[in-house]
């Protein structure tokens, strides 16, 4: 039961390292805060534009306090645009555990227009301009992400967007409610990069303590991707993302 209950809290987000919050003023050269946003709208829908079918094996692992395994699974995920997804399990392990898992993994395969209600937009989010940080060599802009609603599928934290794509890079942060009265202090951190021309989420990490349980983690990694799924062409490793770079649509 509390296993089941960690997966409905930990991975209610499928739709990322701290930074300092500074109070100098922005340098003169860096937009409005406004105008970061609208830029990274657009590239959300130029990124939109460019996916085209590919599958992902992707890995999920759960820890305890001790941090042992406790479950894990691999998976295979299908995305064929625009909305159709679907996953077949090819490994796991873990009893109840793997239950969990295969709930997130669900939740990963949920069809893109369930996801509208959290996604990074003015609808669901005020975003305030903290300044400017390096992420794995690029330079970022840093914004405060402050939701609109008090809903437990949208996140009080950061998000480092690229400041010459406008890509989001990571996300940070943690429910502005907590999705159930077994977790504590649950934190949610998200990378996202390239695979071949498609800007994707890779990899997500995830810890809450759990009443009269403790910590618990849970990540997602992808592994490997495939780009003609009608005629299962030879599989793309991509060793930056085997080394826990992170991305996903």
């Amino acid at each position: 039961m509390v296993l089941r209950i960690i997966a409905v809290g930990i991975f209610f987000l499928t739709a990322a390292a701290v930074a300092l919050e500074s109070d100098a003023p922005p340098d003169p050269q860096t937009p409005a805060v406004q105008i970061i946003v609208e830029r990274m709208l657009q590239a959300q829908r130029q990124n939109t534009a460019r996916v085209r079918a590919f599958s992902v094996k992707r890995g999920y692992l759960l820890r305890d306090k001790q941090d042992q395994e406790k479950a894990h699974i691999v998976a295979r995920i299908t995305h064929v645009p625009p909305d159709d997804r679907q996953y077949q399990v090819e490994s796991g392990s873990g009893g109840f555990g793997e239950k969990v898992l295969r709930d997130v993994l669900s939740k990963d395969a949920e069809r893109p227009s369930a996801t509208q209600r959290v996604e990074l937009s003015p609808s669901n989010y005020d975003f305030q301009f903290l300044g400017e940080a390096e992420l794995e060599g690029r330079r970022c802009y840093l914004l405060r992400l402050n939701p609109r609603r008090e809903e437990k599928d949208l996140l009080r934290g950061q998000v480092w967007i690229d400041a010459e794509t406008y890509n989001v890079r990571r996300i940070e942060g943690s429910p502005v409610k907590a999705p159930s009265w077994w977790i504590r202090d649950l934190h949610v951190f998200m990378s996202f990069a390239e695979i071949d021309g498609m800007w994707l989420r890779t990899f997500t990490h995830a810890v809450a303590n759990v009443r009269f349980k403790g910590r618990y983690v849970m990540e997602s990694r992808d592994l490997e991707y495939r780009f003609d799924v009608q005629t299962a062409s030879r599989p793309r490793r991509n060793p930056a993302i085997l080394a826990g770079s992170a991305v996903d649509p």
